[in-house]
């Protein structure tokens, strides 16, 4: 689903910040990215998107992510962002969430059912018709969610998912990462939700993946709680 080979990647203000990742991960499993703040998790992680583009080979579902295939690319994988804010804009959360699908040329006829299902998997309904910034934080990340959904990708990539949110937040958006059949790649500090979510774990250290192994390993081999 994903193969990264060696790369690199390097901010002109702060230097090298991704050095030499080799990195792979199958159809359907969930991974969570482990490390401390600066270590390269996000950084990382946007180039699996296009969102950058360093030096090395990223493959996603057999397309290498170049200036060409960002299209194609974008169509795959699904990046719901640590602020929710940053993927809603519009005056409803239902057109927010069906957004994605008439950029793609689907006709309001079509796109707005499908949105309307979507939301109700989500137990968004009763949103439909609100502002987005007017919902809470776990609302909010819902509904980004949602919209990420509705463009049926193949890999899921979600940013510190439970900032912000209350414990029965957490464990709702939990709970629905798991009925998902889909790859998915999670950025976490939370290391409960890490476990509850993810089979296998990678721990970022200095730009460099320092270890992998299964996400109960390598907590404890970091004392990452």
């Amino acid at each position: 689903m994903i193969q990264v080979r060696d790369l690199c990647y390097e901010y002109a203000d702060s230097g090298p910040i991704l050095r030499g990742i080799h990195f792979t991960q199958a159809p359907g499993e969930s991974v969570a990215l482990l490390g401390p703040n600066g270590s390269g998790k996000t950084t990382f992680a946007l180039h699996l998107n296009g969102i950058l583009q360093g030096v090395g080979e990223v493959v996603v579902c057999g397309i290498r992510v170049a200036p060409e295939t960002l299209e194609q690319v974008r169509r795959k994988v699904g990046f719901v962002f640590q602020s929710s804010e940053n993927q809603l804009f519009l005056p409803t959360v239902l057109e927010d969430v069906m957004f994605g699908l008439l950029n793609q040329g689907v006709s309001v006829t079509e796109a707005r059912p499908r949105a309307e299902a979507m939301l109700e998997s989500l137990h968004l309904t009763p949103y439909a018709d609100r502002n987005p910034f007017h919902l809470s934080a776990g609302e909010k990340r819902r509904a980004a969610l949602a919209g990420v959904l509705l463009m049926e990708p193949e890999v899921l990539i979600l940013d510190e998912p439970t900032t912000f949110l209350d414990p029965p937040g957490i464990r709702e958006l939990s709970a629905m990462l798991r009925k998902l059949e889909i790859a998915q790649l999670i950025i976490t500090h939370d290391s409960r939700f890490a476990l509850e979510t993810t089979t296998r774990a990678v721990f970022f250290e200095k730009g460099q993946i320092a270890a992998e192994g299964s996400t109960q390993e390598i907590i404890d081999r970091f004392d990452w709680l």
